[in-house]
Protein backbone atom coordinates (compact mmCIF):
# COMPACT_ATOMS: atom_id res chain seq x y z
CA UNK A 1 0.00 0.00 0.00
CA UNK A 2 1.27 3.05 -1.11
CA UNK A 3 1.45 6.42 1.40
CA UNK A 4 -0.50 9.20 0.77
CA UNK A 5 1.02 12.71 1.96
CA UNK A 6 -1.26 14.68 3.79
CA UNK A 7 -2.25 17.96 1.56
CA UNK A 8 -2.71 21.23 4.15
CA UNK A 9 -4.77 23.93 2.69
CA UNK A 10 -2.24 26.75 1.51
CA UNK A 11 -3.72 29.22 4.47
CA UNK A 12 -3.36 26.87 7.26
CA UNK A 13 0.15 28.26 7.93
CA UNK A 14 -0.98 31.47 7.87
CA UNK A 15 -4.09 30.81 10.26
CA UNK A 16 -1.49 29.11 12.44
CA UNK A 17 0.71 32.24 12.53
CA UNK A 18 -2.64 34.90 12.93
CA UNK A 19 -4.02 32.50 15.97
CA UNK A 20 -0.76 32.26 17.66
CA UNK A 21 -0.19 36.15 17.18
CA UNK A 22 -3.06 37.16 18.82
CA UNK A 23 -2.97 34.84 21.78
CA UNK A 24 1.16 36.26 21.60
CA UNK A 25 -0.02 39.82 21.52
CA UNK A 26 -2.98 39.48 24.56
CA UNK A 27 -0.53 37.72 27.25
CA UNK A 28 1.83 40.85 25.69
CA UNK A 29 -0.80 42.64 26.69
CA UNK A 30 -1.98 41.21 29.87
CA UNK A 31 1.56 41.50 31.13
CA UNK A 32 2.42 44.93 30.34
CA UNK A 33 -0.57 45.69 32.14
CA UNK A 34 0.94 45.05 35.19
CA UNK A 35 4.04 47.30 34.62
CA UNK A 36 1.13 49.89 33.57
CA UNK A 37 -0.08 49.23 37.35
CA UNK A 38 3.43 49.64 38.85
CA UNK A 39 3.40 53.26 37.13
CA UNK A 40 -0.21 54.24 38.33
CA UNK A 41 1.10 52.56 41.89
CA UNK A 42 4.40 54.61 41.68
CA UNK A 43 2.77 57.93 41.05
CA UNK A 44 0.32 57.14 43.95
CA UNK A 45 2.70 56.24 45.91
CA UNK A 46 5.00 59.65 45.55
CA UNK A 47 2.09 61.78 46.67
CA UNK A 48 1.77 59.81 49.81
CA UNK A 49 5.71 60.31 50.82
CA UNK A 50 6.97 57.04 50.02
CA UNK A 51 10.43 57.11 50.53
CA UNK A 52 13.03 57.60 47.15
CA UNK A 53 14.99 54.26 47.28
CA UNK A 54 11.23 52.34 47.68
CA UNK A 55 9.92 54.42 44.36
CA UNK A 56 13.32 53.58 42.59
CA UNK A 57 12.74 50.07 43.35
CA UNK A 58 9.39 49.41 42.19
CA UNK A 59 10.67 51.49 39.05
CA UNK A 60 13.18 49.15 38.28
CA UNK A 61 10.57 46.48 38.52
CA UNK A 62 8.62 48.32 36.22
CA UNK A 63 11.15 48.73 34.17
CA UNK A 64 12.37 45.26 33.82
CA UNK A 65 9.30 44.32 33.33
CA UNK A 66 8.82 46.29 30.41
CA UNK A 67 11.86 45.05 28.85
CA UNK A 68 11.83 41.27 29.36
CA UNK A 69 8.31 41.22 28.27
CA UNK A 70 8.73 42.97 24.88
CA UNK A 71 12.16 41.16 24.29
CA UNK A 72 10.00 37.55 24.88
CA UNK A 73 7.30 38.90 22.55
CA UNK A 74 9.31 39.88 19.89
CA UNK A 75 11.43 36.46 20.40
CA UNK A 76 8.07 34.65 19.81
CA UNK A 77 7.08 36.16 16.90
CA UNK A 78 10.37 35.81 15.33
CA UNK A 79 9.66 32.08 16.36
CA UNK A 80 6.12 31.73 15.30
CA UNK A 81 7.32 33.10 12.18
CA UNK A 82 9.86 30.70 11.59
CA UNK A 83 7.70 27.94 12.15
CA UNK A 84 4.70 29.32 9.66
CA UNK A 85 7.38 29.97 6.52
CA UNK A 86 8.52 26.48 7.42
CA UNK A 87 4.76 24.90 7.20
CA UNK A 88 4.72 26.62 4.01
CA UNK A 89 7.67 24.92 2.46
CA UNK A 90 6.36 21.52 3.73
Amino acid sequence: MAETKHHKAWWAPVAHFAAHTVVGTLIFLIIGSVAVGLSLLIRFLETVGIPTFTLQVISFLEHTITIVDAVLYLVYLGITGYRAVKEMLE
